[in-house]
C-alpha cells in the first residue's frame, strides 16, 4: 500500500488546500482579534466601575464618559423627550430625557428613567417633576445613534416622542445649544422613574470570548474537514 503523504495531497489539490488554508488563517484572524475586543472592554469595564465607586465631582465640559458628577439647576418640565421602543422587563415602554438649566444658559439632558408605554401609543404618559433650584447626582454617557424606527424621528409637539437617543437629533427640538452627552440621573433620586442599571456597552467581553470560541472551532472544523477529504481521495 502506498503511504499516504500530506505534502504530495495538497499538491495534487492545490485549490481546495489554497480555500482551506485561507479561511482556517481567516477565522484564527477573527478569534484573535475576538479576544483582544474582550481584552479591550475589561479594561473599560474596569474603568467604569471605578468612576462608579468614586465620589461625584462637578460637572464640567472635560467630565469623562462614566464619570459621576454633582450639577446644579432646574428641571425644564414643559420641553420632556420620550425615547421610544424602550423594553423593560418584557414591558414596552419609554426612557424620559428632561432638559436641566445650569449655570443660567446652559442645558443638559437628563436621563430620569424608564416609564411604562400607555394603553396606546397615543397616549403618553404623564411627566411629573418639580421645577426648583436643585443639586442632581448622575453619570455622563455619551449615547449613539443606534439603529432607527419609523420615519419621522422626532415628533413635533410636547413631550416629544423621539425614535434615538443622539443629542444632535434631539437638540433639533431647542433654539439654544445643548451639552452634547446625557446624564443618567443615580437611582437614589427623588427625580427618577425607574431606574435602568447603566451598561457601558452592549457586548460584554464574555460575548467577545464566547465569539472567539466558535472562530476557533470553526478553524479547527475546516482543518479536520479539508484532512478528512485528502485522506478520502487518497
Amino acid at each position: 500500500m502506498t503511504k499516504f503523504k500530506l505534502k504530495d495531497q495538497i499538491q495534487e489539490n492545490k485549490l481546495l488546500a489554497s480555500f482551506s488554508i485561507f479561511f482556517v488563517i481567516v477565522f484564527v484572524f477573527l478569534g484573535v482579534w475576538q479576544i483582544e475586543r474582550a481584552a479591550h472592554k475589561e479594561g473599560l469595564l474596569q474603568a467604569f466601575n471605578s468612576e462608579q465607586e468614586s465620589p461625584p465631582i462637578r460637572l464640567t465640559s472635560q467630565s469623562p464618559d462614566w464619570s459621576r458628577v454633582f450639577v446644579d439647576g432646574i428641571f425644564d418640565s414643559s420641553r420632556q423627550i420620550l425615547i421610544d421602543n424602550q423594553i423593560h422587563k418584557g414591558k414596552v415602554g419609554y426612557k424620559i430625557f428632561t432638559p436641566f438649566r445650569f449655570d443660567d444658559n446652559k442645558i443638559v439632558l437628563v436621563d430620569r428613567g424608564w416609564i411604562a408605554q400607555g394603553q396606546s401609543r397615543s397616549d403618553l404618559p404623564q411627566l411629573n417633576i418639580l421645577e426648583k433650584k436643585s443639586r442632581i447626582i448622575a453619570t455622563v454617557t455619551s449615547p449613539e445613534q443606534g439603529v432607527l424606527a419609523g420615519s419621522e424621528l422626532l415628533t413635533n409637539e410636547w413631550p416629544r416622542v423621539s425614535q434615538t437617543k443622539a443629542v444632535e437629533v434631539i437638540a433639533s427640538a431647542f433654539k439654544e445649544p445643548i451639552l452634547d452627552i446625557v446624564l443618567v440621573l443615580d437611582p437614589g433620586s427623588s427625580q427618577i422613574t425607574e431606574f435602568i442599571q447603566i451598561k457601558p456597552f452592549a457586548i460584554t467581553p464574555v460575548k467577545h470570548y464566547g465569539y472567539a470560541m466558535q472562530w476557533f472551532t470553526m478553524s479547527i472544523v475546516l482543518l479536520g474537514m479539508f484532512l478528512y477529504a485528502l485522506k478520502r481521495e487518497k
